[in-house]
């Protein structure tokens, strides 16, 4: 994941419908909280991380790299 990414998330566990809305990847936390990300969702600041929360990529700078041939 990195900045710029449209994602969306939920905490483990949780049912199928409380996936977030839409959310914009803003910036990876600086060691020594590495995991740990600040999203832009439904007009707030949240912070989620790798362990604690499945993350759906709907848009990533990744994909646009392998269109390019």
């Amino acid at each position: 994941m990195k900045a710029g990414d449209l994602i969306s998330f939920k905490p483990i566990d949780f049912g199928l419908e409380d996936w977030s809305n839409p959310s914009i990847v803003m910036s990876e936390y600086k060691s020594p909280n590495e995991g740990l990300w600040s999203v832009w969702c439904d007009g707030i600041f949240c912070v989620i991380d790798d362990t604690n929360y499945e993350i759906l990529h709907l848009t990533s700078s990744l994909l646009d790299e392998t269109t390019k041939g």
